[in-house]
């Protein structure tokens, strides 16, 4: 090999190294920066324990702690109804929340999809601005945009959790089997109590 082409050679070297060391810096940086920043998501989901109920969730789905949590406009929330609004419910976090965790969430009772059409219509655009702290623990702030829709909820299907079905089972206007197994229960432990207590008297009598 000449002289030149080992010069050329050695020259790509320490023009490429330091290039191929600053883009794995770069990288490593950005993915530490994803993974330590905030990320809230608001959105509508069905309820999983109680059939037509719809939550408002905020999530934090990032890895870090976002502080001073505002949104650009109240949240509406508890509007009931299923086909058509029975009020105009209430609005929440008008002021914010003072921090939200990595992972942390936060549930409100949304309400129907009726009533909650009839608040937002097609979409709800909401911003949402809070401060963070980046890997070098600087102060930084982030805006993020959300948008709200109940649209996609109105084909899915609705189910009462097993937890929820007890208590409506038991708790419900219809004899269910739940019902009547603790109806019979009662019925024996009626006449238990009844035997017992003439016994009792037999045994007196038997003593006098």
């Amino acid at each position: 090999m000449s002289d030149n082409m080992v010069t050329l050679t050695q020259t790509i070297f320490y023009v490429i190294s330091p290039l191929v060391t600053l883009l794995a810096v770069w990288v490593a940086y950005i993915a530490l920066v994803k993974q330590t920043r905030p990320h809230i998501l608001v959105q509508y989901q069905p309820n999983p324990g109680i059939q037509s109920f719809v939550d408002l969730v905020i999530e934090n789905i990032g890895g870090g702690m976002a502080r001073n949590v505002n949104f650009s406009q109240p949240l509406p929330v508890q509007c009931f109804g299923i086909e058509k609004p029975n009020g105009s419910g209430v609005e929440v976090l008008g002021d914010g929340l003072p921090a939200i965790a990595a992972g942390q969430r936060f549930v409100f009772d949304g309400g129907q999809y009726g009533g909650i059409d009839s608040r937002i219509g097609d979409k709800l655009e909401l911003e949402v601005s809070y401060s963070y702290t980046n890997p070098f623990g600087f102060n930084r702030k982030r805006r993020e945009l959300c948008v709200l829709s109940i649209a996609h909820l109105s084909n899915m299907p609705t189910r009462t959790s097993a937890e929820q079905a007890i208590v409506d089972s038991l708790k419900g206007p219809n004899v269910t089997t739940l019902q009547k197994i603790h109806g019979d229960l009662s019925n024996i432990a009626s006449a238990l109590g009844n035997i017992a207590e003439k016994g009792g008297a037999s045994r007196d009598a038997a003593d006098s």
